[in-house]
């Protein structure tokens, strides 16, 4: 089983893929819409990209959002199984805590995560493709390009990624939501 939990190595995987594509930062952040300092960061593994970061990174490099996870990862089993107890460290970022589900699995159409969002709002995101979540726990609030929208446990949105967006838990406890991002042209 893929070890997703393990943050060490994501930036390194970012760089390595980047330099094999004789990509430079410069281009690199050109084509991904973030900064020449924020991915350096990333790939020295002294920042966690968002979700949204992460993807328009694997969009620029031409790959999946996993890859970065296991570059090595066997093309296209079958299936992904991520059980309960896989839940030890999420990768923490901005507040978030984040688990990538289906890692494992490579020429995918969705990109599935297990996101628990900070009791504060967080940077705003945004990015290519679509995007669903579930509430599995708790309550949150999402700002959707500046409409507020409060969901509950088992309440579903579905919007296009490209809506500058912003989620948090609402209560006391961090609330526990199934994320889903599709994009339509990665390998």
């Amino acid at each position: 089983m893929l070890d997703i939990t393990k943050a060490d190595g994501v930036g390194a995987n970012i760089r390595q893929l980047r330099m094999a594509k004789g990509m430079t930062l410069d281009r690199l952040a050109s084509l991904s819409e973030l900064t020449r300092g924020y991915i350096s960061l990333v790939e020295r593994d002294l920042k966690m990209p968002s979700i949204a970061a992460l993807l328009r990174i694997a969009a620029a490099l031409e790959v999946k959002a996993a890859y970065f996870f296991d570059p090595n990862s066997e093309p296209a089993p079958r299936y992904t199984l991520f059980r309960q107890e896989d839940r030890n460290t999420p990768l923490r970022e901005g507040g978030f805590e984040l688990f990538a589900l289906a890692a494992g699995r490579t020429r995918k159409m969705m990109e599935p995560f297990l996101l628990s969002p900070p009791l504060k709002s967080a940077q705003r995101a945004s990015h290519a493709g679509e995007e669903m979540l579930f509430v599995v726990n708790g309550r949150i609030a999402i700002k959707l390009d500046g409409e507020e929208l409060i969901l509950s446990k088992g309440d579903c949105l579905y919007f296009s990624g490209e809506t500058p967006h912003e989620v948090r838990s609402l209560g006391r406890q961090r609330a526990e939501v199934l994320v889903v991002v599709a994009q339509t042209s990665n390998n």
